[in-house]
């Protein structure tokens, strides 16, 4: 079995986070796009989404 270097690691891993924080800034706009007038938790699940993904993608790819 191959054995991943340290900066192949580092690399992976600033990647997951850069895309763990680019998937929790689309999160905050969609949730800051729902309207005020009342919460529909459809709409909220659906501005989760792309964050709980990411955070899916990052804990079952890291090294």
């Amino acid at each position: 079995m191959l054995r991943k270097t340290g900066s192949e690691s580092s690399a992976q891993r600033l990647t997951l986070v850069v895309l763990l924080a680019l998937a929790g800034a689309i999160s905050f706009v969609a949730a800051g796009s729902i309207p005020h007038d009342g919460l529909h938790p459809m709409a909220l699940m659906a501005a989760l989404l792309p964050l709980q993904l990411a955070a899916l993608l990052y804990v079952f790819r890291r090294p």
